[in-house]
């Protein structure tokens, strides 16, 4: 296999000191993908600036402009939780046009699959604000980007990140073209993803939420991924599949409470890259997302290169959870009585 990545040292440029999400994230996994010896392994993608006509895809012109306005004044506080300095409109272009290039790179052959290294993050952007650390929602304007550019007919967006994906969602929401999938620990922040959350007219049923209480594991994945959403996404049958990779489910994440091991988000990796390889040629593309423990981090992230390149070893040094999990089979019984077909 041929996987890409993409990497611009503007990502790292975008940055905070002392906010959980600051450019230690990305020298980590750097360093980790360099150490390891899985940088030679992987073809680089070289990232490009979004073009506002892509930003409009998603995001309304008042937004663009303030987040451009308030960095190029030399940054702050958007939000409580999400900032800009002089470098955060620039950071945040590249990597929007950063996730759409590599995708483009999958779509047109140059590499079988790929990771996009970016930040900011883009999950939680809404399309008229800045939300959770995330200024533009790379993730949904990727799957705009191969719709529209690339006359894909349907899209599928997996966001095993621990919060909702409330961003990707509401640019998405109306849109039956694009299935969208999120597990995420609830309530919890954003506040929303209930499982009654489905999309919005013509897009009704095409959008799964796995609203899941605490300490759930290893084991509840593997019981709601096979038994809900990998069937789900074989009935959809996209033509590409995208990853909101977040590592900050693990059990040892400092920003939340859910219990995945790394051995188990290795294990939905490789669920899921192989679920590509049956349903859509094996283009699929994973974004980074959360994680704020970087020795879960690099190794994660060097996880999913490894299920990529083809490697079955996973490298988990925290080993498993040291919390029972809840049993899930309520939430799975009310999950199929939506969702199964």
């Amino acid at each position: 296999m041929t996987t890409g990545y993409v990497f611009d040292d503007i990502y790292t440029r975008h940055t905070w000191p002392g906010h959980p999400e600051n450019a230690k994230r990305l020298a980590a996994i750097m360093n980790y993908l360099a150490e390891q010896a899985l940088l030679p392994q992987l073809t680089p993608i070289s990232p490009r600036p979004a073009t506002r006509d892509e930003l409009l895809r998603g995001h309304h012109p008042r937004h663009l402009d303030l987040v451009q306005e308030t960095s190029e004044h030399g940054g702050g506080m958007l939000d409580a939780d999400t900032y800009t300095n002089e470098y955060s409109y620039q950071a945040a272009l590249m990597a929007a046009g950063g996730v759409i290039e590599l995708t483009g790179a999958v779509l047109d052959g140059r590499v079988d699959n790929g990771f996009a290294l970016v930040r900011p993050p883009g999950h939680h952007a809404l399309p008229t604000r800045a939300m959770g650390f995330c200024l533009f929602g790379n993730i949904a304007l990727a799957a705009r980007a191969a719709r529209l550019d690339h006359g894909l007919e349907r899209v599928a967006i997996v966001d095993f990140d621990v919060h909702h994906g409330n961003g990707t969602q509401a640019i998405l929401d109306e849109d039956p073209t694009v299935f969208f999938v999120s597990s995420h620990q609830y309530p919890f922040y954003p506040g929303s993803g209930a499982i009654s959350d489905i999309g919005r007219g013509e897009a009704r049923g095409t959008k799964i939420n796995l609203p899941l209480a605490p300490f759930i594991g290893d084991e509840g994945f593997r019981q709601l991924y096979s038994q809900v959403v990998f069937p789900a996404l074989r009935h959809f049958a996209p033509d590409l599949l995208l990853v909101s990779a977040g590592f900050d489910a693990h059990w040892d994440d400092p920003l939340a409470n859910m219990a995945l091991s790394l051995s188990g988000y290795h294990w939905l990796s490789r669920q899921l890259i192989d679920l590509a390889g049956q349903i859509c040629g094996g283009r699929i593309v994973f974004v980074l997302e959360g994680g704020y423990n970087l020795q879960v981090l690099a190794p994660g992230v060097g996880n999913v290169f490894r299920a990529l390149l083809g490697t079955a070893e996973a490298d988990d040094p925290l080993g498993p959870s040291p919390w029972s999990e809840p049993d899930v089979s309520g939430l799975l019984a009310e999950l199929k009585k939506i969702h199964q077909h």
